[in-house]
């Protein structure tokens, strides 16, 4: 009997840890599906407004308002899966046309609405858009203005509860399919108010474009140093085109294919500036004003973009005199062998870009190709060997020797596409 009931007591020991080891598997496995799912609630809690959405897929079409407000700016990102942008607001009195523009095409909510820098003609009807649509977030650069305009921004900003965002460089957001980058201002301190002005890179797809606000020299040229990748297919021209933007460097590193100029008819300030329009010739930009033909749209399908206006011709020929000299009169006007430099002259009516150009010393084998550089109407420029005897303007690089003295050795220019422009 002892027996018998050692081993009925030893079978259901052994049942009850049977059934202790099969839940202790089920509770395991309860566990780690809980830890597989972890990961995703966390995700969903993470809401940050400024998370960059890196896929490729791409479906519906990106349109770029360009608003006909004159001589201001007003430009309207409108994004295929309902989220939207506003750079700039136009003047003041634009307030009851961006209003049933925006309203024309359903827009009823701004992911973003930026405010490039604090001029009237870029914030004016602003506070207007605060007040009347669904704003989630507003950006403007740190410079305060004691004007009535800016009062009236900041006070719309307030009664809306919202906060103005103060954006560094390099700073990406994401907008649905798209996304864009902050590349201005790179100082904190301008004499210009203009060169507060934010500038932004925005790319949907393979498509990219350049948004300058005001941004003037001494902008551009923090851009360009700052060594961040400029180019775009289409660039929003500076400050109505005016020149005391664009520079030839900035417009080089850009290389848009296509450009926007939004500017008043007739305005008393000349723009866009005929210099400016040359330049873009010069670079092979198709231009598209809003003073000749209204309001433009821009659409992207991440691959193509298209634009629902004609392109603007433009004729050299209509401009000042001093302007309608052949615009790449660039000559070799030396070349002295055994001092080892060669003088570069400009004598045409307009500044050049040389980026990309080369001179070539035809029997010595040498090749020397401009950093860059501009070479401003009427001026030369001198490249010296290393180690010359005169200093030059720009230092060849390629050492001693670039010119062969004992036999004839002439010297070619060439531009940056590989055409002969002089030979010496």
């Amino acid at each position: 009997m002892n027996a018998q009931r050692f081993y009925k007591n030893k079978l259901a020991l052994s049942i009850l840890y049977i059934l202790l080891i099969s839940l202790l598997i089920v509770g395991c496995k309860g566990n780690l599906i809980n830890r597989d799912h972890q990961p995703t609630a966390k995700i969903k809690e993470s809401n940050h407004s400024d998370l960059v959405d890196e896929t490729n897929d791409i479906t519906g079409k990106l349109k770029i308002h360009f608003l006909d407000v004159g001589q201001a700016d007003c430009i309207l990102i409108e994004e295929p899966t309902g989220h939207n942008m506003l750079i700039d607001a136009g003047n003041n009195g634009d307030a009851d046309f961006i209003y049933s523009y925006l309203k024309e095409y359903n827009i009823k909510q701004l992911d973003y609405a930026i405010g490039t820098h604090p001029h009237e003609d870029h914030i004016g009807s602003l506070d207007m858009i605060i007040n009347n649509f669904e704003v989630k977030n507003v950006i403007m650069p740190d410079v305060p203005k004691s004007t009535q305009t800016f009062g009236e921004v900041i006070q719309a900003i307030a009664n809306k509860e919202l906060l103005n965002t103060i954006v560094s460089v390099g700073q990406e957001f994401s907008l649905g399919q798209s996304k864009f980058t902050i590349l201005a201002p790179n100082s904190n301190e301008y004499d210009d108010t203009n060169d507060y002005s934010i500038v932004i890179k925005l790319q949907y797809g393979n498509n990219t474009f350049v948004f300058t606000g005001d941004a003037e020299t001494k902008s551009e040229h923090e851009m360009v140093a700052s060594g961040m990748d400029l180019s775009a297919d289409l660039l929003k021209v500076g400050h109505h085109g005016s020149g005391t933007s664009t520079i030839a460097e900035f417009l080089y590193e850009v290389n848009p294919k296509y450009a926007v100029i939004s500017v008043g008819t007739g305005n008393k300030y000349g723009h866009p500036d005929d210099i400016i329009m040359n330049r873009l010739k010069i670079h092979e930009v198709e231009v598209y004003r809003t003073d000749e033909v209204g309001t433009i749209i821009a659409s992207s399908d991440g691959t193509n973009i298209t634009i629902d206006k004609n392109a603007s011709v433009i004729d050299v020929n209509t401009a000042p005199e001093e302007q309608t000299k052949k615009i790449e009169k660039i000559e070799i006007t030396e070349i002295d062998k055994k001092a080892e430099y060669v003088v570069i002259s400009n004598k045409s009516g307009v500044d050049v870009d040389l980026t990309g150009w080369k001179v070539v010393s035809v029997n010595g084998s040498q090749t020397f190709i401009f950093p860059s550089f501009v070479l401003k109407a009427g001026q030369n420029v001198k490249v010296a060997g290393y180690g010359a005897k005169n200093t030059g303007d720009i230092i060849w690089e390629e050492g001693k020797g670039i010119w062969n003295n004992i036999k004839d050795d002439p010297g070619e220019l060439y531009d940056k596409k590989g055409k002969l422009i002089d030979r010496y």
